[in-house]
């Protein structure tokens, strides 16, 4: 019964989000409307984590089945064995995301394994259910925001929001974790698919003409150089691959 409640929701996201997006979008638009043209950013230095022990692999580990125990620099997310790395690496793109905000607003460096283990003792990610199932969801935003508090980034999830919304929270000092397709780690030629299931950290945004026309973005499981740190996302295509779901990041006072 349950993950026939999980599949019948994973089909209406794409199609109940964008109408219960509107009030939002409204209001984004509001805040948005005296905007002059220019580059803007949430004005603190972000550095960059692959969620990917070795980031110019990334498009093996994605396309070509890459074995992340042969990863030569597995050691760099914090594991103890390269097991333990391959096995967490695919599933940390939102850990990524949080490390990323946290050293950028904050002095603490985490390592990935460091969250991967704080935010499973939180309940954050289920491998199996209580009957021994494979499951295999997670991060739970609830563990996510107690995570982010453990090392003072006060973090505010928001469903049911715009790409406009992305870009106000940016002008307002923010960073935003945006939930994405997976594939808009592609480059443009590859068509967008699926919905939702990937997380990247929005820092910055262009606008012209009353309208955004790219973000900025440090996307963890970018498949090549470009679209990793800084990626520059044309406005559209980030509509597209967005799932009306964010987080906003800023450091707790």
């Amino acid at each position: 019964m349950r993950r026939s409640w999980a599949r019948l929701k994973a089909r209406l996201h794409p199609l109940l989000d964008p109408a219960l997006s509107w009030p939002a979008a409204r209001r984004a638009r509001r805040t948005l409307a005296a905007l002059p043209d220019g580059d803007y950013s949430a004005g603190v230095a972000v550095p960059y984590y692959a969620q990917f022990a070795s980031p110019a692999r990334i498009y093996d580990y994605i396309h070509r089945g890459y074995d992340g125990r042969r990863d030569p620099n597995w050691r760099a997310f914090g594991a103890d064995d390269p097991a333990e790395y391959a096995f967490w690496a695919p599933r940390v793109c939102a850990l990524a995301v949080l490390k990323m905000a946290i050293e950028a607003l904050t002095p603490h460096r985490p390592t990935l394994w460091q969250l991967v283990q704080e935010g499973l003792a939180l309940g954050g990610y289920t491998v199996r259910d209580a009957a021994g199932r494979w499951v295999d969801e997670g991060w739970y935003v609830s563990a996510q925001v107690q995570l982010a508090a453990r090392y003072g980034v006060h973090a505010q999830p928001r469903a049911y929001v715009s790409p406009l919304d992305v870009c106000a929270h940016v002008y307002a000092g923010h960073l935003v974790a945006a939930t994405v397709t997976p594939t808009l780690g592609e480059r443009p030629d590859v068509p967008l698919r699926g919905y939702g299931g990937h997380v990247v950290l929005v820092h910055g945004f262009g606008w012209r003409a009353g309208r955004p026309t790219h973000v900025v973005l440090h996307n963890p499981s970018g498949r090549h150089a470009e679209l990793r740190a800084d990626a520059r996302i044309p406005a559209r295509r980030f509509a597209r691959a967005f799932a009306h779901r964010l987080m906003v990041l800023r450091a707790a006072h």
